[in-house]
């Protein structure tokens, strides 16, 4: 088996193990049974996945499963404690709340409280919650895609994914997108449509199962967020519900671009960067 397929081979075989995690990332597996599901050996499926994808698998499920704990905390403002660390797959409030905390900066209830606070808060249309800058693309970028259906707080399996299926293709310093087509106001969870997407050389031959597209040449008013991904509502409520009709400027027929400065495998959530591309009518 050459190189190439050989790649390919092992690529193949851990979006198995991702796809597991993401089903279930609660749930506690054994060595034994998630090298099983990708065919390696237990002796060297660790060293394999970590080479592969940048973290270990333990690191992988802490970083799903306080994911999805914080969308608990944010959505569920009674239920206990106990149940939303439970769901998300630890067996006491005290080990839930030392790992949250060490992520998000934060403690679990004061998470929360925040949340329901910035939820509730009728914000003041003069303030000023972050800095819009216009940019303008006077060249297209061009991506590799693979398409999310569903939760787009779920999308980061597929970038798993299309990581997985380009490792050879993408430059160490390539630029991560999100295109996000559909209002989640607004159209069904399941039926929400978004890519994730990498950025590619033009001339890129890619797998038969890898879209492209372009981010258009358009003049754009740029947000960034820093914090978890579960917190860019806010952002999308202040860029759309707050700025854009007080700024004079109308919405342009592209998808909502979100670009990704940081590595969420390396980074804690709290100081994830995100900016946020909103295309303008010139």
């Amino acid at each position: 088996m050459n190189k190439s397929r050989t790649r390919d081979d092992y690529s193949r075989r851990l979006m198995r193990v991702v796809q597991l995690l993401w089903q279930e990332p609660a749930r506690n597996y054994s060595l034994e049974q998630i090298a099983d599901v990708a065919h390696f050996s237990p002796f060297h499926f660790h060293r394999i996945y970590r080479e592969t994808m940048g973290e270990t698998v333990t690191a992988t499920q802490q970083r799903l499963r306080l994911h999805f704990a914080s969308r608990d905390l944010a959505q569920a403002s009674d239920w206990p404690l106990l149940r939303i660390a439970q769901r998300a797959g630890y067996q006491s409030s005290a080990a839930f709340v030392r790992s949250f905390a060490a992520a998000y900066g934060v403690t679990p209830g004061a998470y929360r409280r925040q949340r329901w606070q910035d939820l509730q808060f009728k914000i003041n249309q003069e303030m000023d919650m972050y800095t819009v800058e216009f940019r303008t693309l006077a060249a297209p970028i061009h991506l590799a895609t693979r398409r999310h259906r569903g939760a787009y707080l779920q999308i980061g399996e597929t970038f798993s994914l299309l990581q997985l299926v380009l490792q050879a293709q993408v430059a160490p310093d390539a630029r991560w997108f999100g295109l996000y087509f559909d209002d989640p106001k607004t159209v069904a969870e399941d039926q929400l449509r978004s890519d994730a997407a990498v950025e590619i050389k033009g001339t890129a031959s890619l797998p038969a199962d890898i879209g492209q597209a372009q981010i258009p040449t358009a003049r754009y008013a740029v947000i960034e967020h820093i914090g978890p991904y579960s917190e860019l509502e806010r952002a999308y409520h202040w860029l759309f519900g707050v700025w854009l009709p007080q700024s004079g400027e109308q919405a342009a027929s592209v998808p909502t671009i979100e670009q990704y400065l940081n590595d969420p495998c390396t980074t804690a959530p709290k100081d994830l960067r995100t900016e946020i591309w909103l295309a303008l009518v010139d």
